[in-house]
């Protein structure tokens, strides 16, 4: 990946300001906000899930796709980014709508995971932008670079939807007055 000057630019920039691993200064228009939920510990809608799955397959229609077809792949990683970016989103929003009841450790195992996912997203990034701009005799290289790093985000993000709804602290019982009987 040396050889892909502005993939590095994209993790430089990523790094710098988080919600850039995003966005690609070339895209057309930003991603959709994720819809708000009033309740934080819903589970994804069965549409949801019917998307996610969809995505994985584009993801994995990658791995055939030849150089000739590059726009096409392109455009399908692009989608699948954006897809778990929004996942992303809805993750930070749910842990930050809970983390009053979080107990220390487990904020911090948030603040870990997090870290983590943020991370993971940028090797995403840095792949998308060698998919974007390798040569030809790269591509094989790149083309299973995206798809192994996009399953791999996939799967952390899937693991610390898991994990971070389990963070809460169990509600306090209310006090007991002893005298009374």
């Amino acid at each position: 990946m040396n050889s892909f000057p502005l993939s590095c630019a994209v993790v430089l920039l990523a790094a710098a300001m988080p919600g850039a691993a995003a966005h690609d200064a070339s895209q057309d228009a930003p991603a959709a906000a994720p819809p708000k939920s009033a309740d934080s510990s819903a589970k994804p809608s069965p549409q949801g899930e019917q998307v996610r799955r969809e995505v994985d397959e584009a993801v994995d229609a990658i791995r055939g796709y030849s150089a000739e077809l590059r726009e096409q792949a392109v455009a399908n990683a692009k989608r699948a980014a954006e897809d778990l970016d929004s996942q992303m989103a809805r993750l930070q929003e749910q842990t930050d709508l809970r983390w009053d009841r979080m107990n220390q450790a487990a904020r911090k195992r948030s603040q870990e995971t997090m870290a983590d996912l943020r991370q993971r997203r940028n090797a995403l990034a840095e792949w998308y932008g060698g998919m974007r701009h390798s040569s030809s005799a790269a591509w094989g290289e790149v083309r299973t670079g995206f798809v192994t790093s996009y399953h791999e985000l996939a799967d952390a993000l899937r693991k610390a939807r898991t994990e971070l709804g389990k963070d809460e602290k169990p509600a306090a019982e209310p006090p007991t007055d002893s005298k009374k009987r």
